[in-house]
């Protein structure tokens, strides 16, 4: 398990460093008040210390990291301390988060990866990992491309973190989670006809999500869908 998140880690950041960093400078705040590449990097680092502070708490027992409950309200924090930084500032804090986060994994036993998640306690400490690597990252990488109007790298993003999620962890539980994530992209983007093959997937491997998936957002794009509504209703 250990070299598989090492592995993790190193695909995120290998991603991060070709895909956002070429674009985190010092230009000017966008003015329909959309995040830009620094403010990006800013939120996707602070995630990586709070796992990296959970981690370490749960190997030696320590406090855990001091966040809110409401990941909303965690994120405007961010955006309020970092929003004014320069870029080079936090580029060095991305860099440091990567190299920390692999020195977490790499304290831990293979039983402290399997004891329970401080935030997240149903969930086992190694989850920490896929979460901040290529879940995580490839959701902003897939905002961000869209937001700067190249579709196409925002798909090759959902696509890449599709990709490593199933080959690296092929249990039916994963699978069933990264088609799902994989088809909440295509419906954001109200393309139907791409997203149910790949939400009749995760449903059909993770049935538990269908209570969530009545109230996705994600999903509203293609709610009316008939297709959908019996998916999510009884499985299709």
């Amino acid at each position: 398990m250990k070299h598989k998140l090492l592995d993790l880690i190193k695909a995120g950041r290998d991603k991060e460093e070709s895909d956002l960093l070429p674009y985190v400078n010092d230009s000017p705040a966008d003015e329909a008040g959309r995040w830009s590449a620094k403010d990006q990097l800013a939120h996707l680092t602070a995630w990586r210390q709070v796992a990296v502070a959970e981690m370490d708490a749960v190997r030696t027992g320590a406090a855990g990291p001091d966040v809110s409950d409401d990941d909303d309200v965690e994120n405007a924090k961010t955006y309020k301390k970092t929003h004014q930084q320069p870029a080079a500032l936090l580029r060095e804090a991305g860099v440091r988060s990567w190299d920390q986060l692999a020195a977490a994994v790499g304290a831990c036993s293979d039983p402290d990866l399997e004891k329970p998640r401080l935030r997240r306690p149903k969930q086992p400490l190694w989850q920490a990992i896929p979460n901040n690597t290529y879940y995580h990252l490839a959701e902003h990488l897939a905002y961000w491309h869209s937001d700067r109007g190249d579709d196409a790298a925002a798909e090759n993003a959902a696509k890449w973190g599709y990709d490593l999620a199933t080959s690296t962890f092929p249990d039916n539980r994963s699978r069933g989670v990264a088609a799902y994530n994989l088809g909440c992209f295509y419906a954001k983007h109200g393309r139907a006809a791409e997203a149910l093959p790949y939400l009749r997937t995760g449903l059909e491997l993770r049935p538990d999500l269908r209570d969530w998936a009545k109230q996705d957002t994600d999903l509203d794009p293609i709610r009316t869908t008939p297709e959908l509504a019996s998916l999510i209703r009884d499985g299709g």
